[in-house]
């Protein structure tokens, strides 16, 4: 683990896609979220995260890296967070399942995500009214 930022250090290169996405992402689930710090390495195969620190595969952007990313995210929170289950159904509404994606491709899937919010909400008062 401690070799994994070691060598992002080394070799600083521009921002991929993946590495803004999972940014963009970051500030979507909320505040305690921005606290972690993302690497992402050739090294790593599976995202997972150790204290404060979330490692990702460096590999393109695609549907099954934002949905490993965002299990990995809502364990590190260590609670339940209706903004995951948003994003989740989003990403399986919006996003194609095979090939790579853009970032308006993401904003649009974090746009659905909202709306899912909205719609959820608006679902559960209709069922406390009843």
């Amino acid at each position: 683990v401690r070799a994994l930022p070691a060598e992002q250090k080394r070799a600083p290169a521009a921002r991929t896609d993946a590495q803004q996405a999972a940014a963009k992402l970051l500030a979507f689930v909320g505040a305690e979220s921005r606290s972690l710090r993302l690497h992402f390495s050739a090294l790593v195969a599976v995202p997972f995260a150790h204290g404060a620190h979330v490692f990702m595969p460096a590999t393109a952007l695609d549907r099954g890296l934002l949905l490993r990313l965002l299990a990995t995210l809502q364990k590190r929170l260590g609670r339940f967070d209706d903004k995951c289950v948003h994003a989740t159904q989003a990403f399986f509404e919006t996003l194609p399942a095979h090939g790579g994606l853009s970032l308006p491709q993401l904003d649009a899937a974090l746009s659905r995500a909202k709306q899912v919010g909205v719609e959820s909400r608006a679902f559960e008062r209709r069922l406390e009214v009843s």
